[in-house]
């Protein structure tokens, strides 16, 4: 390389796990380059330097070596997804948390529950977080169609250890993770899309089918309580399919009161 890569520092001064950054793009551009011919990377990002490029500049925002970084991600519907325990790292490398974040794990397995706690960098002491596996887990499915078994099922307690970390992250140091997503972020979008019978003679929908409603249910909280959905937004979107109830209404108008209460705690 005609200009050598530096071993940089972090804002704060100390070094961050020596990571090995690029100081230019001309730099960054030859780095993703050389991890997009080598055998060991990930085969998503194997001849593939343009993507690379993404990861060399996203492990650069967080002062951590790119190829370490490159090791944690994999490709969900065509986005680019890192895996949860990196969303730590990055708080910790970035300096977005002081101390460490601590969890307050209640019960096991399926039953498992969890309290996230951190004091943001420049906040006005600690901050939480709740959730349960039964509010946070996704649903794998085969080829067939068929439920399998994933990570949930597996190792509930680490599971919801990283959904935790990147809930508190997206609410108290959204700066971190700017960009990036995680695959079970991905994964339960499919569970915002509206699915509804259409009634032929009639230009007004029916009722929303509540057998719809107790499927889509779980992915509409998820994705009020990430910021992405307000109630009224997503109970517009499905009520251009179908009807709700008041029932139904009050339900997903829970879950924006229920994040509301965490962040006034």
């Amino acid at each position: 390389m005609s200009t050598s890569l530096a071993t940089q520092q972090a804002m704060t001064g100390e070094v961050r796990a020596n990571a090995l950054m690029p100081t230019s793009i001309h730099e960054a551009i030859q780095l993703s380059e050389i991890m997009a011919k080598a055998n060991l990377v990930p085969d998503h990002l194997r001849g593939k330097s343009g993507d690379c490029l993404l990861i060399v500049m996203q492990a650069q925002r967080w002062g951590m070596d790119a190829v370490s970084v490159a090791q944690c991600t994999s490709v969900v519907h065509g986005r680019l997804c890192y895996e949860g325990k990196l969303v730590a790292a990055a708080l910790y490398a970035m300096g977005a948390v002081e101390g460490r974040l601590e969890y307050d794990i209640q019960g096991s397995g399926q039953a498992a529950t969890i309290i996230v706690t951190g004091t943001p960098r420049g906040g006005n002491g600690p901050q939480s977080v709740r959730g349960t596996v039964k509010d946070w887990r996704t649903y794998t499915k085969n080829k067939d169609g068929k439920q399998v078994e994933n990570a949930w099922d597996k190792i509930p307690e680490d599971m919801l250890v990283y959904r935790g970390t990147r809930q508190w992250a997206r609410r108290y140091a959204p700066e971190a993770l700017l960009g990036v997503y995680t695959a079970d972020e991905v994964e339960p979008m499919a569970d915002v899309r509206v699915v509804a019978t259409v009634q032929h003679g009639d230009s007004s929908p029916g009722a929303y089918p509540s057998e719809q409603f107790d499927r889509n249910l779980p992915g509409w909280i998820s994705a009020i309580q990430e910021g992405k959905r307000t109630a009224d937004q997503i109970i517009a979107m499905v009520e251009s399919k179908g009807a709700l109830t008041e029932d139904q209404k009050k339900k997903i108008r829970a879950a924006e009161s229920a994040a509301a209460t965490e962040v006034n705690q």
